[in-house]
């Protein structure tokens, strides 16, 4: 364990540390002239422990664009995980089937494959965590024009959260780095940042709702920022 401990923590700590950084830059970002949307992301998830060391999750996501009067795009996943360490690290393998507007203006079903690896770390009343993910889009090239078909790509995400004591409620703050591994003229190059901030409300043993704000950010090409506001409702079993 300590081992693992040795790998993973030194990595988490150089992207916290790059997460708090950018922050630093946010502020300046959202003053220049690039264009942003605005959105809403509605999703219901359900997890189920098959024992101690296997769950699988379920989730259904509808996303909204342009002020919350356009459809965005709607994704179902399913996936398995497996825990071990005192549920410190996890192993997952998901499916999603995304049904989207693209950029061409038809609706366009996708398939997506991912691998997670995730770790997790409780230090007094805070939750520092990071997930890795390897994804495969592919895309439906009878809507659409695509160099890089199917898409891969990179994501990593920082995430601390605080628990209160005797609150139901727990805030956290995260950031994800999207990194392209296909691309043919780029090569693996950095071109986006997701950061969020929000909080989860426990209501009982198995229900808990999520608040959040979502700020998608490119750094690649002419695609406009988005922001973001959503509510999930979990049910863990």
């Amino acid at each position: 364990m300590r081992l693992i401990q040795s790998i993973i923590l030194p990595a988490f700590h150089r992207k916290l540390a790059l997460f708090l950084l950018f922050l630093c830059t946010v502020s300046a970002g959202a003053q220049s002239p690039k264009e942003t949307r605005v959105g809403a992301s509605l999703s219901l998830e359900v997890e189920k422990d098959l024992n101690r060391f296997f769950s699988l999750t379920g989730e259904e996501e509808v996303r909204l664009l342009d002020n919350n009067t356009g459809f965005d795009r709607t994704v179902t996943s399913l996936g398995i995980d497996y825990a071990l360490f005192d549920r410190r690290i996890k192993i997952g393998t998901y499916y999603a089937f995304l049904y989207l507007y693209n950029n061409d203006y038809f609706f366009e079903p996708r398939h997506r494959y991912y691998f997670n690896l995730s770790y997790k770390e409780t230090v007094g009343s805070w939750i520092l965590s990071w997930r890795g993910r390897v994804q495969g889009t592919y895309r439906d090239e009878n809507r659409g024009e695509y160099k890089i078909n199917p898409k891969y790509v990179m994501k990593n995400k920082c995430e601390v959260a605080y628990l209160i004591f005797g609150s139901p409620w727990k805030p956290r703050l995260s950031c994800d780095f999207y990194t392209n591994l296909n691309d043919p003229v780029r090569g693996c190059e950095l071109t986006r940042f997701r950061f969020e901030g929000g909080a989860t409300w426990r209501l009982n043993r198995t229900d808990y709702l999520d608040f959040f704000l979502r700020l998608d950010e490119y750094l690649a090409g002419d695609e406009p920022r988005v922001a973001s506001v959503g509510v999930a409702y979990k049910i863990k079993l």
